[in-house]
């Protein structure tokens, strides 16, 4: 897989996160824990940077955010 192709899969992979914690509506650190932790094992083959996974797509999910905003 090229990086090109890793890139698109981890802000895929984001983004479906990212909607599903918007479906639940307003946060909360539990919810948003879970299903954080449900992603995290996607995430995790894609993850290339030293960095703990769940930070990286954290990072991901707020670049993704501030994509939207900035459109």
């Amino acid at each position: 897989m090229n990086a090109q192709a890793m890139e698109n899969a981890r802000r895929q992979i984001a983004k479906e996160c990212l909607i599903e914690l918007r479906s639940h509506g307003i946060p909360n650190d539990k919810l948003t824990t879970q299903i954080l932790d449900k992603y995290t094992p996607k995430f995790k083959p894609l993850n290339h940077t030293k960095y703990n996974t769940k930070d990286v797509m954290c990072q991901y999910i707020r670049n993704l955010q501030k994509e939207e905003k900035d459109e």
